[in-house]
């Protein structure tokens, strides 16, 4: 035991009085006595500092005592003035006990040792990276209030931010991302540390001692400067380019390029061409200013300059000015001015009876005594009472003028495929962007519930994306998802899937024979489904809409409900619906139960054949009945074999030029030369219905049989005809029976004829027969006649007359009159009629200036069907027609005029104006139609819109 020095200083006190480093603790003054230390600080990263001490208290000292505390390690200046270095404890260890003291040794350094200890897992939207790193570093009591931002140029704002790494890793990798370091400034009073970030080193403050000089090797005064110098090259990429993918702009190229632009002419050489992964920069400042931060960093290593020295105030983001140098001082002040990067510090301190220690393991003691007598650069330092200890810093510096940035030493973590759900509002099912992009919830995210916050706008894959095209099926809230990460990055989550879960069981399941699509109505419980159902020999198709409970059924028919195959239903297909349907197709429609012979929708041969049939029947009845003087049938005949021939029409397949068809689709098929439809069945076609069945033609109506047409009629069989009934038996005879009531027969306008080949019998089972004619009746047979007119009757034969009867009266005059019926006249039979009021009525045309105006009424083919002067009720007379025609009112002569004519709707809100609108509500019916916009007046345009092109042609100009 050979303490004896040292152990009085500890424990007589003022062991630290005026020493060259003096140790600070929560244990007490002079509890820890500091032997010897070593610390490194580098900017942009941490600094630490292990010191081996001694204690004479060293059985009453704990050492989770020191664990995390604040201490202070001051360094004795020059001129004799303290510089604080302080920190917290991260390792306080035991080395060993000689006698009556205790050798520790403590590790401590900024409150950054504190990050390691902490990980999280969590995101920032639309946040900026001052604002990121500032709430990951509060999450820390020791960093509060110790850190400031003091930066030029702000850092970037991030879209979407996840950490999912220590706190260590995620805020160096920030600032590096942005070009930001950090330096320390330490409290003058020891307490405390300031961590400050900047992004340009040329701002850095200044060394309280602002001129270092270098001395000469050899010259071993103990002044603040350096004894070695050495400057350093190395070559460095000449260019970088980065290039990224915007996914909203696939078309512009988004490529950066950066060259080296060193000042000192150091060589460079070769491009790094690097992809920095999907979306990394959106605007080009961005690219460029992530380029830039790469290529700086580049720059800065390209020239180092290393010196070794006693410069105690040296401290990494401070700058200097070298003086004595020999080859730096011809440069330009400029030129000498560095900034400090990394200081790394060994001291021994000036303490009595050092060189008495032992050596324990793990003590710095070896490493500083051999940096000692190594003479490479350090000082001896003396203290008053004899005793001396040792002090070395080394530093590497840039010059001041040089742009730095950290290396890009910290990388994001690479991330594997996660779960997640499909988030959004409360109040909504379905919540996306127009990519329909979604928000989905992590499980490991635990800032949030599931809200429309829950992360940033999440593409999704498709079955098929592609531009007017895809498959597109968007999430909805509560679904479980697949995501991954574009090249691993932990900010780029994709949607790569999707996956049913206990909350979203699948719709199908269990016996694995159903597939297909099921969505979901929103805020409902109705649905839309394809299904594929793949039994064995029972294949089906199934698309269905719970909306009116429609569906189309393919294939083998079953009842299927949920997840349940049920009883056969059929086979073939089967289309209903609850609500309405509609089968159309613009260029002709075949609906048949005939057997395809061929693959072509449209061959419909057999049904074609068979219609060429029909007109066999129809020629052959038409010309049969037309030699019996009968109406002809070849209209009928002429419409059927159009419609025939429409059928069969060779349709020539095409492809678009420069178009890709792989051979295929060439050839012809039959097609439709008229837009026609066409029912066709092999075994008979029923129309059904328990109301009423309507066929309508605007020309001709066809209805032909091989073998007899049967119609029956539970009530009555009313045919109306407009023009001609003509009946033709050809071979059996014609019968009309009415089981009761009368049978009439009227040729209303024209003479009625009974023609028969044989006999002609009228016979009244049981009442009379009565014939009357209001001018004649005349009865004739073999040249005899009987005529009754004007009341005569003539009875006139060639041969005997023979009267027979039991008695024979020839009085004197008789008459009686039969009462003939009044028929219709026929002048409006078929015909079609229209009257005018000209301006909606007739009592509002007699206000009007049109009375005693000439008028003139046409058709469409200019024909004149009334014309004449308006009388002074303004009413204008009724014209008929044969068939529907437009017609056209012209009211006047010569120029023409257009005046306004106020509307029922513009009369004053008064008792007057009321009654008025009373007497002529009949104009609203005429003013909806011809003032459809609701206006007060009949304009100018209201009128051009009634006239035709063919007058809009004659008017010169318009008196509104």
């Amino acid at each position: 035991m050979a303490f004896g020095q040292l152990f009085d200083a500890l424990f007589y006190g003022n062991a630290q009085h005026n020493r060259l480093i003096k140790l600070g603790t929560p244990l007490g003054d002079d509890w820890l006595v500091p032997l010897q230390a070593k610390g490194k600080s580098r900017l942009g990263r941490d600094y630490e500092f292990v010191v081996d001490v001694a204690s004479s208290q060293g059985d009453r000292i704990d050492l989770k005592a020191l664990i995390g505390q604040p201490v202070t390690l001051w360094l004795q200046q020059s001129d004799a003035s303290y510089l604080p270095h302080h920190g917290y404890v991260k390792t306080f260890s035991r080395l060993g006990s000689d006698g009556y003291l205790t050798f520790y040794q403590l590790r401590f350094s900024s409150w950054m040792c504190f990050l390691p200890l902490r990980r999280d897992m969590r995101d920032w939207q639309e946040q900026t990276g001052e604002q990121i790193v500032a709430d990951v570093v509060d999450e820390h009591p020791q960093a509060q209030g110790a850190y400031r931002f003091d930066l030029r140029q702000a850092m970037p704002q991030y879209s979407n931010r996840v950490q999912w790494e220590d706190d260590w890793n995620f805020v160096h990798r920030s600032l590096e991302e942005a070009g930001v370091f950090g330096r320390f400034e330490q409290a003058k009073d020891g307490k405390s540390h300031m961590l400050v970030l900047m992004g340009d080193l040329y701002f850095a403050p200044q060394l309280e001692q602002k001129t270092v000089r270098f001395i000469r090797t050899g010259l071993r005064e103990e002044v603040d400067g350096f004894t070695q110098w050495k400057e350093q090259q190395q070559i460095q990429s000449a260019r970088l380019t980065t290039r990224t993918f915007d996914y909203k702009r696939p078309d512009l190229p988004k490529q950066v390029d950066s060259a080296i632009s060193a000042r000192d002419d150091v060589p460079a050489q070769g491009e790094v061409y690097d992809y920095t992964g999907a979306y990394s920069w959106g605007v080009r400042d961005r690219g460029e200013h992530r380029n830039a931060m790469r290529v700086e960093a580049w720059e800065s290593q390209m020239k180092r300059f290393h010196a070794i020295g006693s410069l105690r105030s040296a401290m990494p983001g401070y700058w200097f000015t070298l003086q004595g140098h020999p080859i730096h001082d011809k440069e330009p002040e400029q030129d000498r001015e560095f900034a400090i990067l990394e200081t790394t510090w060994t001291i021994r301190n000036n303490l009595p009876g050092m060189d008495e220690v032992a050596d324990f393991a793990e003590s710095l003691q070896p490493d500083v005594l051999a940096a000692a007598r190594a003479n490479a650069g350090g000082v001896k330092v003396r203290h008053p009472d004899g005793s001396e200890g040792y002090f070395q810093v080394e530093i590497e510096a840039q010059r001041r003028r040089a742009p730095f940035r950290s290396p890009f030493e910290h990388r994001k973590p690479v991330l594997a495929l996660q779960t997640a759900i499909v988030a959004g509002p409360d109040s909504e099912e379905i919540y996306t962007d127009s990519l329909n992009r979604v928000k989905v919830w992590f499980p490991w995210n635990r800032r949030n519930e599931g809200d429309e916050k829950a992360s940033v706008w999440v593409r999704s894959a498709f079955p098929d994306a592609g531009s007017k095209r895809g498959g597109h099926f968007p999430l909805r809230k509560g679904d479980e998802v697949v995501v991954g990460f574009m090249g691993g990055d932990c900010d780029r989550p994709v949607i790569l899937g999707r996956m049913h879960g206990g909350p979203t069981p699948p719709v199908w399941h269990t016996n694995g024979l159903l597939s297909g699509y099921r969505s979901k109505e929103y805020g409902g419980s109705g649905f839309n489904q394809l299904v594929m159902d793949d039994a064995t020999g029972q294949n089906r198709i199934h698309l269905y809409s719970t909306s009116a409970d429609s569906h189309l059924h393919l294939g083998y028919l079953v009842d299927h409900t949920g997840n349940t195959r049920g009883d056969y239903l059929g086979s073939g297909f089967d289309l209903k619906s609850n609500a309405y349907g509609a089968i159309r197709a613009e260029q002709g429609l075949v609906l048949s139960s005939h057997p395809a012979s061929t693959k072509q929708p449209l061959d419909v041969r057999q049904a074609s054949s068979q219609l060429v049939n029909a007109e066999s029947v129809i020629d052959a009845l038409s010309n049969a009945g037309a030699a019996h003087r009968a109406e002809s049938l070849k209209d009928g005949y002429d419409a059927l074999k159009a419609f025939t021939d429409a059928t069969q029409k060779s349709v020539a397949g095409s492809a678009a030029d420069g178009g890709r068809t792989a051979g295929g689709g060439t050839g012809n098929a039959n097609g439709f030369a008229e837009p026609i439809m066409l029912m066709t069945s092999p075994s008979g076609i029923a129309l059904s219905t328990q109301q009423s069945t309507h066929v309508s033609a605007e020309k001709h109506v066809n209805v032909v049989s091989g073998a007899s047409t049967h119609i029956a009629s539970g009530k009555s069989l009313i045919a109306s005809v407009g023009e001609k009934l003509s009946l033709f038996v050809q071979n059996a005879g014609m019968k009309l029976f009415a089981a009761k009531g009368k049978i009439q027969v009227q040729a209303q306008s024209d003479a009625i004829e009974l023609t028969a080949h044989q006999g002609v019998k009228v016979v009244s089972a049981t009442q009379a027969v009565e014939v009357a004619g209001k001018s004649e009746i005349l009865l004739t047979s073999g040249g005899a006649y009987i005529r009754i007119k004007d009341g005569n009757i003539e009875i006139h034969a060639p041969g005997r007359v023979d009267v027979k009867g039991a008695q024979r009266a020839f009085a004197g005059p008789v008459s009686q009159d039969y009462p003939l019926p009044q028929l219709p006249t026929g002048d409006l039979v078929g015909k079609y009629s229209a009257r005018f009021a000209a301006i909606g009525s007739d009592a509002l045309l007699a206000d009007s200036r049109w009375l005693g105006q000439a008028f003139k009424i046409t058709d469409d083919e200019h024909n004149v069907l009334a014309q004449g002067t308006i009388g002074e009720d303004g009413r204008l007379p009724r014209v008929t027609t044969d068939e529907p025609r437009p017609l056209r009112l012209e009211i006047g002569a010569d120029d023409w005029k257009v005046q306004e004519v106020p509307r029922a709707a513009a009369l004053p809100d008064t008792e007057d104006g009321q009654a008025l609108l009373d007497e002529e509500q009949s104009l609203g019916d005429y003013a909806e139609v011809l003032d459809q916009e609701g206006g007060a007046f009949f304009h100018p345009e209201d009128v051009r819109a009634l006239l035709s092109d063919a007058v809009l042609g004659q008017i010169a100009s318009l008196e509104e």
